[in-house]
């Protein structure tokens, strides 16, 4: 009944928008679904955002940079990773940040993702039924300064994924796991133009499906990001960003510290994905600006290096964001995402 299970974890991590394949250190993790990445104009740049993330999204991206982020905020995104594929699977993110004066600034952030409806089978092939899979995260961030010019920022979360509702046979669990998480972010203002930052996602404890015996890794992962404004006039501005990212799923709660050695040093090479953009901004007015973007990724050992295009636009307390994959993958071939925010 096993094969229930993995042909389910398979089929999350197919449709996951950047980082994943089957050879790949996040097919050995569950909750694959937290990579799903929420924001469009973050994607508009490649992917390339955790020294930027200077909205709701930073709750996501890098907690610390909520310490420099002193509005009420809301952000939300809904979108269809793989339509062409299966239009059934979708993925949702909504965030709210709130400033606490003299402590510093507190985030909210739910996760929902469907990956669709499944059909149940016995060992013999039988139709049982279908049954829709499902995983979320409920998380509280929190970002504070340690210096002037320097941040730190932490997330907890709860996660529980739903595989299956039921079990099966001579199977303990029911395909459906429990567990929480960490992330930690730092953010370092070097200059009024060049930001280094970091951030460690999903450090938690193995998730459950069947018995503890065979218990997944979370997909933990540590990103290093560097945002530099190239151009900056009185209407315009030229901002350049680059991620590096280094998937660390191994084998429990320490994967963070024994994912950077768990295989040979070439393939850990490989794992490593790289995340550039680019954005033109323009300033409409003192509270209103336009947007074009552009970013590539290049990931080697999941053979994806697709461009990817954006544009934005912000109006007073509103901003839409939209961005587009130009990926060869027939699966994730014309997708679209969108993502709106309010500030107040």
């Amino acid at each position: 009944m096993k094969k229930v299970f993995f042909s389910l974890l398979a089929a999350g991590m197919a449709v996951l928008p950047i980082q994943t394949a089957w050879a790949t250190p996040e097919s050995r993790a569950a909750a694959n679904f937290l990579l799903f990445e929420p924001s469009a104009r973050a994607s508009g740049m490649g992917n390339a955002y955790v020294a930027i993330a200077d909205d709701a999204n930073a709750t996501y991206y890098n907690p610390a940079a909520l310490a420099d982020y002193d509005v009420r905020s809301l952000s939300t995104t809904f979108y269809k990773p793989v339509p062409n594929l299966a239009s059934d699977i979708f993925s949702s993110f909504g965030a709210y940040t709130q400033p606490v004066q003299g402590i510093g600034n507190l985030g909210f952030s739910l996760n929902y993702t469907s990956l669709g409806e499944q059909v149940r089978t016995d060992a013999q092939g039988n139709n049982l039924g279908t049954f829709t899979s499902f995983g979320f995260a409920l998380g509280v961030s929190y970002g504070t300064h340690l210096f002037r010019n320097m941040s730190l920022g932490v997330t907890v979360k709860f996660i529980h994924e739903n595989l299956s509702g039921a079990g099966a046979g001579i199977e303990q669990g029911k395909g459906a796991g429990t567990s929480f998480a960490g992330d930690m972010g730092f953010m370092w203002k070097t200059t009024d133009r060049l930001t280094l930052a970091w951030v460690l996602r999903n450090v938690g404890p193995n998730m459950t499906f069947i018995d503890a015996d065979q218990a997944d890794p979370l997909p933990q992962n540590f990103t290093l990001g560097i945002a530099y404004t190239a151009l900056k006039r009185d209407n315009y501005q030229v901002l350049l960003t680059t991620d590096i990212y280094k998937p660390l799923a191994d084998q429990g709660f320490f994967s963070f510290i024994t994912g950077w050695n768990d295989s040979e040093p070439d393939e850990e090479f490989k794992d490593i994905d790289y995340h550039v953009g680019a954005e033109w901004q323009y300033y409409l007015s003192e509270d209103s600006a336009f947007a074009l973007r552009a970013g590539y990724s290049y990931d080697q050992d999941g053979n994806r290096k697709p461009l990817t295009f954006g544009m934005g636009l912000k109006y007073n307390w509103a901003s839409f964001d939209l961005s587009y994959f130009a990926d060869s993958n027939a699966a994730l071939r014309n997708v679209f995402r969108f993502s709106g925010g309010f500030a107040f």
